[in-house]
């Protein structure tokens, strides 16, 4: 089976913005490095699957079209660069919906499994939220958090809370490829 990386949008592939919401193309900012990290571990034999929470996507404060003309965008820029997506999964409810595909839910992560025959244990999840080393953990993946968007200050003020630690922290992307490339497959 070929390796997954389970890799978080928003502040790690792409720059958060100060009111955390990607919805114009002016604020489609790509975090340092992440094309050359990602084409390093596509060479690797890696597939792509992004896994985003959008909390209240569709709704009058995030609507549908401003977000998809974005993520489209977004697509499309990282596929000029020849880096392409075996799945874009994506969560629109809020914590309180209680739906199991929100991170760190697993829904998400089984339905890729499911349907692109991925095995979860030989998979890495990478993101800069608690939620997605917490999605790594209840899924049987390994994780890496990145201290791009959010991931600095979730390790400052919130790691000596944690009941699951990360497999990795790592500062940038290009740090946790050359890190995941390390490991056995």
């Amino acid at each position: 089976m070929t390796p997954t990386l389970f890799i978080d949008r928003d502040g790690t592939l792409i720059e958060e913005p100060a009111d955390e919401q990607v919805d114009r193309l002016d604020k489609v900012r790509l975090v340092a490095g992440v094309v050359p990290a990602l084409l390093s571990l596509k060479a690797a034999g890696f597939r792509f699957v992004m896994v985003t929470n959008q909390d209240g996507l569709g709704t009058p404060s995030f609507p549908e079209p401003a977000f998809r003309s974005v993520h489209e965008f977004v697509l499309g820029l990282f596929a000029s660069q020849g880096i392409g997506f075996a799945a874009v999964l994506i969560c629109p409810h809020r914590a309180s919906d209680g739906c199991d595909c929100r991170k760190p839910g697993t829904g998400m992560l089984k339905l890729a499994a499911r349907e692109h025959a991925i095995d979860l244990s030989r998979s890495f999840v990478v993101g800069d939220r608690y939620g997605d080393i917490e999605l790594a953990r209840n899924a049987g993946a390994k994780s890496i958090l990145v201290q791009t968007g959010y991931g600095a200050g979730e390790l400052e003020w919130h790691a000596a809370k944690w009941t699951v630690q990360p497999d990795h922290v790592a500062e940038t992307l290009t740090e946790a490829t050359e890190w995941i490339l390390r490991q056995p497959r």
